[in-house]
């Protein structure tokens, strides 16, 4: 196939020609040098005396997707270019905008553009706990096709601290759903099914276990142990344990009616549940530890 210049991005004062799948991008050697450190160090080799040419320009073969290789270029040429993702992009357009910018930043150590594309995707893919009760108010609306999307670009592109929240949310899509998915691999589905039975069991037993086996207070005057009926069903215990979520925050005290004591023991309980739920996240997808997830990403 012959190659085609690009029409958006073949500047006529370029000083370097970029051909990505048959496709030549001439643009400008010290603006690609300021933006990557690999292309930088590239520049800085002594090049041999026979550089083969395109247009009058020294030529870079790349083995990148040429769309990706677009969205790079319309971020460096264009200082506004991430105004276009507004608050209310939904997650699947966001993906889509940040992944080229993404795999191509983080290959070639274009460090201020992987990290802008960092704190994008954090801001609806958390790595605090606090992070995750502003989306959980935000109402961020999840759709399962959407969020499996990014478990793989996180992979490819050693972005590990969105993975856990990645994973906890895909624990709330149906087991039929996870094992007919098409992007996910079988690793991945495996993860998802085995965390979900692991974050039922967090439920039970860290965060929401007064509402299934309440335990008064020593200093209840009040018999609360007694008085308290079983709040759950058993349909909405069965809902629970296939979709389970133990970081949701519970509010609903006053209709429990429990005496202060025992209300404020049960709401202790439920604050350092949630927290030691955080905590573990990452363990119950076999993902290491927060640190450990710091480090890589970090590295």
């Amino acid at each position: 196939m012959p190659i085609v210049r690009h029409p958006e991005f073949y500047f006529s004062d370029g000083s370097v020609v970029i051909i990505v799948e048959k496709t030549a991008f001439r643009v400008h050697q010290s603006v690609l040098a300021r933006h990557s450190d690999v292309f930088n160090d590239m520049w800085d080799v002594p090049q041999p005396n026979k550089v083969e040419l395109y247009d009058g320009c020294p030529t870079v073969i790349l083995s990148d997707s040429v769309n990706d290789f677009v969205d790079v270029m319309r971020v460096i040429y264009d200082a506004f270019h991430f105004d276009k993702l507004k608050p209310d992009t939904n997650l699947s357009t966001l993906i889509t905008f940040i992944a080229g910018i993404l795999r191509v930043s983080t290959k070639y150590s274009m460090q201020q553009l992987r990290n802008k594309c960092i704190s994008v995707i954090q801001e609806k893919f958390p790595s605090t706990l606090r992070g995750c009760d502003e989306v959980l108010t935000r109402g961020i609306q999840y759709v399962p096709s959407e969020i499996v999307r990014i478990i793989p670009l996180a992979r490819e592109t050693v972005l590990p601290k969105v993975l856990p929240w990645a994973f906890y949310l895909c624990a709330h899509i149906s087991v039929d759903e996870i094992l007919a998915n098409s992007v996910l691999s079988w690793r991945d589905k495996a993860l998802c099914l085995a965390g979900k039975e692991r974050l039922w069991e967090m439920q039970k037993k860290k965060t929401h276990g007064f509402l299934l086996d309440f335990k008064q207070s020593p200093q209840c005057t009040q018999q609360c142990q007694t008085r308290v009926s079983r709040s759950l069903k058993l349909e909405n215990i069965e809902t629970l344990r296939i979709s389970p979520h133990p970081l949701e925050e519970y509010t609903d005290w006053k209709s429990l009616m429990l005496c202060i004591k025992c209300q404020s023991m049960a709401e202790a309980q439920h604050r350092d549940g949630r927290e030691k739920v955080w905590q573990m996240l990452p363990g119950l997808f076999h993902l290491g530890t927060w640190d450990d997830i710091c480090k890589d990403q970090s590295c």
